[in-house]
């Protein structure tokens, strides 16, 4: 008789070959999209004393106290610098740390909606099959540790309910703080997390929901004051994060052309994994199992609750004429989740009845994908993953800069934003436009 484990080994193998693949060109690699490249700037003058958690620096000449976005993510990447020092890789470690500690919480959501942990594959599989994941893990975006805080806090709430202790509740809230700020608002949508827990859950009152929410809501409130009278600088700096991001940039700096830009952001992230669900779904409720039709998941309470959890996290972007489609980066564990639901009972039928000739040569397989995976990255060592032209230019001039940590550029050339974030990244050097 197989093994569990046996069944999911070739799974297992799959997902960490499919992932090395996507991340070949990027992971081992200098360059990184110019967002990431800024973050891990202002991180590492945080950690040679250029700025302060409540006072980061960018540069002498922009953003010299940078206040565009809340300093928790920043002020941990740093922590990372301090530790390892000033290496370009650096950044990418801290990244592709915060990518790692997200699948985590996401196993550990799945073994306590599910109790089996050895299937968390599926929705690792289906998260990795979203095109902005992979991107994301070697792009040191806020977005990475905001994820981590905002799973933390779903994780938190689940155990609460299921040990019925509000303690619980009270730990999601200082997490979900966590969450705001490493990258503000958009981390707070778990707040309605107990809302729906409890009007999917038959063994509670779905008035619960409500008031659990609105507990929630208030202890983040009681932490964030106790943050202000604590850290004083902490009450200004996110006065001018809110005046400055979400008034003055997130109301009227527009970067999308439509509103609808974020849901069809989304549509194409969860073609892949939702196509492939939809398919099993209807495969499968065509056909006959153990003389039984096929019946819809008996956890299915968890696929609406995950899935309406990830359009919570996506929706109320629309909001904001300022979109981007990695905002809605922590919302997408929860489409992996609801993916994942709704094919379990579906594969626990099928995988098992695979015949042991067949699992081999699947384990087989997905060992050759791994390995190519890890001589694709080998292969990339040394190269660069983007920006090759534009790192190459800055380092020749820094090299010819003789140790000036201002250069002056055209007015055209400041606006090139990548341009300022290589410059501080690789030699600590600011940009001053020209006046002619």
């Amino acid at each position: 008789m197989q093994t569990a484990r046996s069944n999911n080994t070739p799974f297992w193998l799959l997902l960490i070959g499919l992932f090395l693949i996507l991340v070949s060109k990027s992971l081992l690699t200098e360059g990184m999209f110019f967002d990431g490249v800024t973050y891990a700037s202002i991180s590492r003058n945080m950690a040679e004393g250029q700025g302060t958690f409540w006072n980061p620096h960018y540069t002498q000449t922009l953003y010299p106290e940078f206040r565009q976005h809340p300093p928790l993510a920043l002020g941990m990447e740093a922590l990372t610098f301090k530790a390892f020092g000033d290496h370009w890789w650096v950044e990418k470690t801290y990244s592709m740390l915060m990518f790692l500690l997200s699948g985590l919480f996401i196993a550990l959501i799945w073994k306590r909606t599910t109790n089996n942990i050895r299937w968390t594959w599926l929705p690792l599989l289906f998260w990795i099959a979203m095109p902005l994941v992979s991107w994301s893990a070697t792009n040191n975006l806020l977005e990475n540790t905001m994820s981590v805080f905002v799973l933390l806090s779903v994780y938190l709430m689940i155990v609460g309910y299921q040990r019925n202790h509000k303690i619980w509740l009270f730990l999601s809230a200082f997490t979900l703080l966590l969450a705001f700020l490493s990258k503000g608002f958009t981390g707070l949508f778990p707040l309605v997390f107990p809302i729906l827990y409890c009007a999917f859950d038959q063994k509670r009152k779905w008035i619960q929901g409500p008031i659990d929410s609105l507990i929630l809501l208030v202890a983040v409130a009681v932490f964030a004051g106790i943050m202000f009278l604590a850290c004083p600088g902490s009450f200004g700096y996110i006065k001018d994060y809110i005046r400055l991001q979400v008034i003055g940039g997130g109301l009227h700096e527009a970067t999308a052309s439509s509103r609808f830009y974020i849901v069809f952001a989304l549509l194409q992230q969860l073609m892949i994994p939702y196509v492939i669900a939809m398919a099993l779904v209807i495969c499968k409720a065509r056909r006959k199992v153990n003389n039984k039709v096929f019946e819809f998941p008996p956890d299915k309470a968890w696929f609406y609750v995950f899935l309406t959890m990830g359009l919570v996290g996506v929706l109320p972007i629309m909001v904001s004429v300022k979109q981007r489609d990695f905002y809605m980066l922590a919302a997408l564990p929860f489409f992996a989740l609801a993916c994942g639901h709704i094919t379990l009972s579906m594969l626990t039928l099928w995988l098992p009845k695979i015949s042991p000739k067949v699992r081999r040569w699947m384990t087989l397989g997905a060992s050759c994908i791994v390995l190519l995976g890890l001589v694709l990255n080998v292969v990339h060592i040394g190269k660069y993953g983007r920006d090759e032209a534009l790192i190459e230019e800055v380092k020749q001039k820094i090299t010819e800069s003789e140790g000036n940590n201002v250069i002056e550029i055209s007015q055209e050339e400041y606006t090139q934003w990548a341009k300022h974030a290589y410059y501080m990244r690789y030699g600590k050097i600011s940009l001053s436009p020209t006046e002619n």
